[in-house]
């Protein structure tokens, strides 16, 4: 439990972003075309260095390779360099973080929008939506401070169970079912054999396993289209452990995390939160104490 958090008791498809930038009519083009750019990486994300994720090219297939022989670079396969398994040794080697905690809010001038996402289902109801306009649905003003989403992405059953120490705090903090501050959990099943034979059974086991009051905000992905672009723009490219975005009223992604939180990262996820969102300051809750 994160000890540092006071709560009054113990402490326990193509994207087209422009509708949501009515607010702002000043924005810089070279900004607008980041928005726009389907292919791009997130700004601001911070890969850990001694990642295989820092080596890999945009694209998310290829790294650079020096040949012995001739001294010069070359464009190879990520496994061919690193071989099949590089998943299991790069989670031992960052301590299953691939991807750093950003210490600061990433700016709203250089923050990218969340790339799209067809095809998820809600657990609720087998609804298929699109992510990020399904966060978003609610913010009819488009006012970017008006609600942070904060998006749980996992592919195990691993990296889901290190993800709740950064979505556990989150909820008891703002409660589950606060529209305005929520968590968003998506579970990505890769593979056509999955998708077309065991994805009822698959649903059927998480539906069991996952609480009633969070059908609503559990997401469900089957197969693999769409997703090497998908991993790549917010460079999850070891699926072994689990990622957090985020994300503002306008969907821009605004920090990112990956595998367990510490205290501190929790806690400073909850501020984060808060800072995106002031009003509900007004509500009375104490912010968290780092």
């Amino acid at each position: 439990m994160i000890k540092s958090i006071q709560l009054g008791r113990k402490v326990v498809g193509q994207y087209h972003p422009l509708k949501y930038f009515t607010w702002h009519g000043a924005l810089a083009a070279n900004t607008l075309q980041r928005f726009f750019s389907s292919n791009e990486r997130i700004s601001g994300l911070q890969v850990n260095p001694d990642s295989v994720g820092y080596s890999i090219l945009p694209g998310g297939e290829y790294c650079m390779k020096r040949d012995p022989r001739t001294g010069e670079n070359r464009k190879v396969l990520v496994e061919r360099n690193f071989g099949s398994f590089w998943h299991m040794k790069d989670l031992k080697k960052t301590n299953n973080k691939p991807t750093l905690s950003n210490k600061n809010l990433i700016p709203e001038t250089e923050a990218s929008v969340f790339p799209t996402l067809e095809n998820c289902l809600v657990l609720e109801n087998d609804e298929n939506i699109t992510i990020p306009d399904f966060f978003l649905s609610d913010n009819r003003a488009n006012d970017p401070s008006a609600q942070c989403t904060l998006v749980a992405i996992s592919y195990k059953d691993y990296g889901a169970k290190l993800l709740e120490s950064w979505t556990e705090p989150f909820e008891e903090y703002f409660g589950i079912g606060q529209r305005r501050a929520r968590v968003m959990r998506l579970f990505i099943t890769e593979g056509y054999f999955t998708k077309a034979l065991l994805s009822g059974v698959l649903k059927q086991t998480i539906r069991s396993n996952t609480p009633q009051e969070l059908h609503s905000q559990t997401l469900l992905r089957f197969g693999s289209d769409g997703l090497l672009e998908f991993n790549d723009t917010l460079r999850m490219h070891n699926t072994l452990t689990g990622y957090v975005f985020l994300l503002d009223g306008l969907g821009r992604v605004r920090i990112c995390g990956s595998g367990g939180a510490s205290e501190d990262e929790a806690s400073q996820l909850i501020q984060f939160a808060r800072q995106l969102t002031p009003k509900l300051r007004q509500k009375g809750m104490s912010p968290p104490i780092l």
